[in-house]
């Protein structure tokens, strides 16, 4: 077997990954651009985002997940899954997590990235790291530090 026939892609709407053999080579995360569900996301609470908060339901401070409907904070599925059961319980669809700032949507079962998450990713980052979310589309003479 020539090195181009192991070689191969395998992808689905939102993955993308190469093989040779069983390794992994590379695997790539295309967030959506555009989501039916964006439309229920609430304004930022007062208060704004705590990227230290704990589960709400078993208190756990590993991998949270903020409901952006209600902005509960709840556990990932590798924990003790708290955030897949509020969405299942309340129909709340989008989340931000506050390990990566990445916002998944479960009906879409999708990761999705669009303009209006930019205020809550922005007062996460503000947060976790005491910065502003650096600004999308700016070149580095106008983004300096970056």
């Amino acid at each position: 077997m020539t090195y181009s026939e192991r070689l191969g892609p395998t992808t689905s709407s939102s993955t993308s990954s190469t093989q040779i053999d069983n390794r992994v080579v590379m695997h790539t995360v295309v967030p959506l651009p555009e989501c039916p569900h964006l439309t229920e996301i609430r304004e930022l609470p007062a208060e704004g985002v705590d990227a230290l908060a704990c589960c709400s339901e078993c208190h756990s401070n590993v991998e949270q997940w903020i409901c952006l409907t209600c902005y509960s904070v709840n556990c990932g599925r590798y924990i003790a899954g708290h955030a897949v059961h509020h969405q299942m319980r309340t129909g709340h669809s989008m989340v931000l997590s506050l390990t990566d700032l990445s916002v998944w949507c479960y009906p879409c079962e999708s990761y999705v990235h669009n303009e209006v998450l930019i205020p809550v990713k922005s007062a996460a980052h503000q947060s976790k790291f005491g910065v502003p979310l650096p600004e999308q589309g700016r070149s580095e003479s106008e983004n300096p530090g970056n």
